[in-house]
């Protein structure tokens, strides 16, 4: 189901609303996908055929030209979280979803990022795509500085959304989120380069408690 209804929680399920609230300010008439672009989204994605159709038509509502450009993904973002690092977030998540980096984002681009961070993906999925928000120069390793960089933004995000997080100390759980990220590449990076590839990422993720709740919360959780 594409519904929202259900109680959302977590950074990945926070960017899932964020997403199907853009898609839902989409007003004119959608075109046809053809049986082959159906089937490749079939075997890429979570979704079932009419879900497709129907976020297909809700793209092009908004997009008739097909893609949204970065300006526009940065506008509409911005004004459904209106927090001071905004348009830098929003920046990171664009990056991750404009996976042929075009600057734009196309429906395939953007279903295959929306089935990767919805709240029925498995954990791992998730990390799999975090990872691509992570790094940032984009050569698919990343180091102690993308990290630090991004789940600050994370980490001040969360805690701008959740109403459980907003009494806490900012500093206090920025400083123990990375304290635990740092921790990932102390235990399994041995490089002198200092860095992780996805798979390190997603094993170092996926044993640190802390870290794997904040970014890829098991679904129910």
């Amino acid at each position: 189901s594409i519904s929202s209804d259900s109680q959302h929680s977590g950074f990945f399920n926070k960017i899932e609303t964020n997403f199907q609230k853009v898609i839902r300010r989409f007003s004119h008439a959608p075109k046809q996908l053809s049986e082959k672009e159906i089937g490749i989204l079939l075997k890429t994605t979570n979704f079932s055929r009419e879900d497709i159709a129907t976020w297909h038509g809700k793209f092009l509502k908004d997009c008739p030209h097909g893609y949204m450009t970065r300006k526009e993904f940065l506008k509409l973002y911005k004004s459904l979280c209106p927090i001071g690092n905004a348009e830098t977030f929003a920046g990171h998540i664009f990056r991750a979803f404009d996976l042929d980096k075009s600057n734009t984002i196309e429906f395939r681009e953007f279903l295959i990022g929306l089935s990767m961070t919805s709240s029925t993906s498995s954990p791992t999925t998730k990390l799999e795509w975090i990872f691509q928000v992570f790094d940032i120069d984009g050569n698919g390793l990343l180091t102690r500085d993308e990290c630090l960089e991004v789940i600050d933004i994370i980490v001040r995000f969360n805690q701008n959304q959740s109403s459980d997080l907003k009494s806490s100390d900012p500093e206090q759980l920025v400083a123990s989120a990375k304290h635990s990220m740092m921790r990932i590449f102390d235990n399994i990076s041995n490089d002198r380069c200092n860095t992780l590839s996805m798979a390190q990422f997603i094993e170092g993720c996926e044993k640190d408690e802390f870290i794997s709740q904040l970014l890829a919360p098991s679904p129910g959780n």
